[in-house]
């Protein structure tokens, strides 16, 4: 895929859309598209915040996970979340500073906070997984980080998954076998191609192309994740270069 294609994302009007309707869902005064847009916020970054605070903070996972969900609902409840202007910074690089910022700060913020108010939280998922997966040394990361990895695994998964739900619905689920067990392997020796060839009775060659097949699928998906947070087209080159790193 071309880096500075940006027809998936499409054009600076839609880009507008898509993350400043999530910011005004979650601010909105109705209470069920509150809940919306709070859930749609939390499922995006409450890994990114949770690690965070595990590691920049030294939180417990019960203390980071307890101030993972009051962070969200000071955001909304607090007013914080309203404030953002897509022109000045990503909005990931926002919800970082309002992070540091509530951390920083959690004893006021959270006496300040209002419980209830007919918004509930998004269950974690998974919140007490082992910092070891992610990041080979936790104590020795810097929460950014931190933030910067939880996010990059975040949205390699919603790629994946996005891409296993169009394969299986397509009826290609050997497709996406053969890329799950070649680059979402975690544990044994790499396989071969011949290796794969014969545990799905395909050719060397169609092993590669199956592979290539689904990478690109999931780095369309990965552009697409992406280009539902980012604010112009020129916010989501800057998105997509901090992914691969460049």
């Amino acid at each position: 895929m071309n880096p500075g294609d940006t027809s998936l994302g499409g054009t600076q009007r839609d880009f507008a859309k898509t993350v400043g309707g999530m910011v005004q869902r979650a601010c909105d005064p109705s209470a069920a598209v509150r809940q919306e847009g709070l859930n749609d916020l939390c499922r995006r970054y409450w890994k990114p915040v949770y690690y965070h605070l595990r590691v920049g903070w030294a939180k417990s996972n019960d203390a980071a996970k307890d101030l993972t969900q009051a962070f969200f609902l000071w955001l909304v409840e607090g007013g914080a979340l309203s404030r953002y202007e897509p022109q000045r910074a990503s909005f990931r690089t926002f919800l970082k500073s309002l992070l540091r910022h509530f951390v920083q700060n959690q004893d006021e913020a959270l006496g300040r906070l209002k419980r209830g108010g007919g918004v509930s939280i998004l269950p974690l998922e998974d919140p007490a997984a082992p910092l070891d997966g992610l990041l080979a040394n936790p104590g020795s990361v810097d929460p950014d980080e931190a933030f910067h990895k939880a996010w990059r695994s975040t949205v390699i998964a919603r790629a994946v998954d996005r891409v296993r739900t169009t394969l299986l619905a397509e009826g290609k689920d050997v497709k996406f076998r053969v890329f799950e067990a070649y680059d979402l392997r975690t544990e044994g020796e790499q396989p071969t191609y011949g290796t794969l060839g014969q545990q799905f009775g395909l050719q060397g060659s169609e092993v590669q192309h199956y592979l290539a097949d689904v990478r690109e699928m999931v780095r369309g998906e990965i552009r697409k994740e992406l280009g539902e947070t980012a604010s112009s087209p020129e916010e989501l080159e800057e998105e997509w270069n901090a992914f691969f790193g460049s």
